[in-house]
């Protein structure tokens, strides 16, 4: 099978947890060949080496300079321009709908659909006259008429078009024809799978690490918007992830987090089966021993979901309590975060820590950045089912991380496995840190219970197995009446992973595993 693996900013221009995921699952489905598409914004050449079942990988920037075709055939864009302009107008109407309805997501996806058509100019070359500026205009003026709400300014309308704009137009962005897409995220890449769903009937498969909707929520709050601006980007944004959500064969959130996000926006609860993050146990093995000086460790890019403002405080209050430690962060400043980076070596400075935080750069894997560590701490304000903590667990380390995405998936509710703490409190993520790194009896039999469960529940033999299930079932579609069968096969593919991954076997799929997957 030839599958179209889409995703936005991720595998393979970075490293990262989803590129983790998306490498993981390439390699280890070697029957099927993929074409990697990759909406990009500054980084377009891959740092992966790419297996060798990989046909083909095109970077799409996002935000790169607009060309015009310039042909005879181009010539018939000049009559396509009336089409467009009236889709636009529809979709933003039915978007922002006039005061007193609800919003129209059958006419907003009218107007998708036909943006999604084929043209001799890309959709971007269309848009750059002003088009969804005064279709927004429009819209917002009906819309907030008799409300109080407050109008939207010119400049404001421009300001939500140019990420719009943008956002639409990968609409009918090329790339090769396949069997099957697998979206790895909502939003611009879950509307890039639907153009082309819409113009050739190829099934979409989206797995949603991180929910698109909420991470944009989270995103344009910290922003420095307007409200009526950030009002019409989540407008949009919502309506585009609902669509995407009523289009889609399968739905693979990767936790139940994740899952209950997708049903409450509208995806049909049948078909939206949870896929846990997997690991390869044979690659993190338990640690032996700890640091000789009391150290918490974190591994992941720096970045503003990360919240490692408030995991830099929380280390001052393990300070006055455990004067000695250390804070050690492995991770990547991703392009356009360097402001954040240096407004965290700021908050380094303010708060004295100069001499036991430090930034370590990036490593080429998260287990030299968990052997440095007592504990291993995540303070993400947002997460799927991170691979930082799965990957700890499987290496018999405690960790303490904020309750989020599905955090409490990986460790259990109980915390047994490891503790959890609210989101943006410092205060209660330094005391639990406190907590373990003077309790080496807590720290230590935490860390056996969490690589017990990370065996029995991320096995990366049952990860593979359930796709290569999901993907043969999703190829031929599935009727909404054999969704129940589809259950049943990923039980029975489960049991057969199982059984390989007992007798100690990673070669290809058995008879009864292709079997039962039929």
């Amino acid at each position: 099978m030839h599958v179209a693996l889409l995703n936005e900013g991720t595998y393979p221009v970075v490293h990262g947890g989803v590129s983790t995921w998306c490498d993981q699952l390439v390699k280890n489905l070697p029957e099927h060949e993929f074409s990697i598409v990759t909406l990009t914004g500054t980084q377009h050449e891959s740092v992966w080496s790419l297996p060798s079942n990989v046909r083909s990988f095109q970077a799409k920037p996002m935000w790169g300079e607009v060309r015009r075709r310039w042909s005879f055939e181009a010539l018939r864009a000049w009559g396509e321009s009336s089409e467009i302009d009236s889709a636009y107008r529809q979709l933003w109407s039915a978007v922002l709908p006039p005061a007193g309805r609800s919003v129209d997501l059958q006419a907003a996806t009218a107007g998708l659909r036909v943006l999604a058509a084929e043209y001799a100019q890309p959709l971007m070359a269309h848009f750059t006259g002003g088009l969804g500026t005064k279709a927004l205009m429009g819209a917002w003026a009906s819309h907030v008429k008799g409300t109080g709400l407050p109008p939207l300014s010119g400049s404001q309308a421009a300001d939500v078009s140019r990420h719009v704009d943008r956002f639409l137009a990968v609409l009918n962005v090329s790339w090769p024809s396949v069997d099957l897409i697998h979206a790895t995220t909502n939003g611009p890449a879950g509307l890039m799978a639907l153009g082309r769903h819409w113009r050739d009937g190829t099934p979409i498969v989206l797995t949603e690490h991180g929910v698109h909707l909420r991470e944009r929520y989270l995103a344009l709050r910290a922003a420095n918007f307007p409200w009526t601006v950030r009002y019409a980007l989540m407008a949009m944004t919502r309506a585009v992830c609902q669509t995407v959500y009523n289009h889609c064969e399968l739905m693979t959130p990767v936790s139940e987090f994740n899952a209950g996000w997708e049903r409450e926006l509208g995806a049909k609860a049948q078909r939206v089966i949870t896929v846990p993050n997997a690991v390869d146990a044979t690659a993190f093995p338990p640690v032996e021993g700890e640091p000789d000086v009391p150290t918490v460790s974190f591994v992941g890019r720096i970045d503003p979901l990360k919240d490692l403002a408030t995991l830099i405080e929380a280390f001052a209050i393990v300070r006055d309590s455990v004067p000695d430690a250390r804070l050690r962060l492995f991770g990547p400043t991703p392009a356009g975060n360097e402001a954040y980076r240096a407004e965290l070596d700021a908050l380094v400075v303010a708060c004295g820590l100069e001499a036991s935080v430090t930034f370590e750069g990036a490593v080429p894997s998260a287990r030299p950045a968990i052997e440095a560590g007592h504990v291993v701490a995540l303070s993400s304000i947002s997460e799927g089912l991170p691979y930082t903590v799965i990957e700890s667990m499987m290496c018999g380390r405690a960790t303490v991380s904020t309750d989020v995405g599905g955090i409490n998936e990986c460790v259990g509710r109980d915390e047994t496995c490891g503790l959890l703490v609210p989101p943006r409190d410092a205060q209660a993520l330094g005391e639990a840190l406190v907590r373990l790194l003077v309790d080496d009896a807590e720290r230590q039999a935490m860390g056996r219970r969490a690589r017990e469960r990370a065996l029995s529940t991320f096995d990366l033999a049952k990860f593979t197995a359930r796709y290569r299930c999901i993907y043969q079932r999703s190829a031929a579609t599935v009727p909404e009446a054999d969704l129940d069968d589809v259950r049943r096969a990923l039980e029975a593919a489960d049991s057969s992973a199982t059984r390989e991954y007992a007798a100690a076997t990673h070669a290809a799929p058995t008879t009864t595993e292709a079997e039962s997957c039929r």
